[in-house]
This record gives structure tokens, sequence and C-alpha cells, in this order.
């Protein structure tokens, strides 16, 4: 609660529009932006108000980064999210990051509306690391639009756009874009099916 109450004060948000439950590990940089508008952003979350968390999840967001909420969006308890310095991270309403997954954004990612995002995923806009020492390292941004399904141990990985309605199957690795209402798994990820829906 007092966690809560000190960065809701710090950053100017709206009442409790930024919720931080036990065991959460929080490093926001002065010169960082949140904006959560017609929500909130609850990190370690949890399934079950009465369950004991046994993981800590981590917001931590560089100088100069910008991270903007629109609507409702949980950090289940485990899950993290890094916004490197000068990047910017968007998350939809009504979506999720379940338990021990990542979120590693050092240029731009967007997360679109009713985004599932399961256990063990990771996303990361950057090779993050170096071949050539004397090299930069390469980034490209990823988007997920509205309503995708990303199923567990699944690994994202930069430069890709995931289409609106698609589902991704457990333990993929995606290296290419994904077009809307498809069904596409296997490292690398294919597309192995069309859908209308998966409500």
């Amino acid at each position: 609660m007092l966690k809560t109450l000190y960065f809701n004060t710090r950053l100017h948000l709206p009442r409790f529009s930024l919720v931080i439950f036990p065991r959460s590990i929080i490093s926001i940089a002065s010169t960082a932006i949140i904006r959560i508008e017609n929500g909130k952003l609850a990190i370690n979350d949890s399934w079950f108000n009465d369950r004991l968390r046994r993981y800590r999840s981590e917001l931590r967001l560089d100088h100069e980064s910008t991270l903007e909420c629109q609507g409702n969006f949980s950090l289940y308890q485990g899950a993290s999210i890094y916004v490197a310095t000068g990047a910017k991270l968007k998350l939809g309403n009504n979506s999720f990051v379940n338990t021990n997954s990542t979120i590693n954004c050092f240029k731009y990612i967007a997360i679109g509306d009713n985004v599932n995002i399961s256990d063990n995923v990771s996303i990361s806009d950057s090779d993050n690391h170096f071949i050539d020492s004397a090299s930069d390292k390469i980034t490209a941004p990823i988007i997920i639009m509205n309503h995708v399904w990303i199923g567990k141990n699944t690994t994202i990985l930069k430069g890709v756009t995931i289409g609106e309605g698609s589902v991704i199957g457990a333990g993929s690795v995606v290296t290419k874009d994904v077009p809307s209402n498809v069904v596409a798994a296997g490292n690398p990820a294919r597309i192995i099916k069309q859908i209308s829906s998966w409500t």
C-alpha cells in the first residue's frame, strides 16, 4: 500500500491507477514518464486474492523512457517489464502478462486490447547482445494487435507484428509477422490454420 501511495503521488497519476502488490520491485527513473488513462496498471497481481505470491514482479523504467497504459493491464506475479532509456512501451485495455513472462523494450513495443500473454513468454525488441563490440544493439518494433492470445513458453523476437485475433501456440518462436485471425505455432512459427474467433 505504501509503494502504491508513494509512486502514484510522485508520478502525479490518477488516484490508485498504479497498483503495486507485495513482493514487487519498482525502479522508475526521475525522468521516466508513466501515463495511465481510464484504468489501472497492476504490478504483481494474482488470480486469487488469498494466493501467496511466491514470485516477484519487476517494473523498471530507465531515464527518459515512456510507459503508456490505456485501460486495465495486469502484470501477474513473477512477470516483469523493463523499458530502456528513451524507449516507449504501450499497453492496451483488458490485457495481461502472466507468471514469469518478460517484456524488454529497448525502442518500441505496443500491446493492444484484450491480449492474453501466458506463462514464461519472452518479448524483446532487441538482440540485446553484441557480436561486434563496436556495433550498436539492433532493435526493431514489436506490435501485438488487439485480441491476441500468446501461449506458454513463447518467444517473440524483434520486428514482429502479430495481427488481430491471432493465436500463437505454446513453445513457439515468432521471427516474422503473423497475419490476423490465424493460429501460428512452431520454431520458427508458421501458420497452421485460419480461425474466425478464439473466444
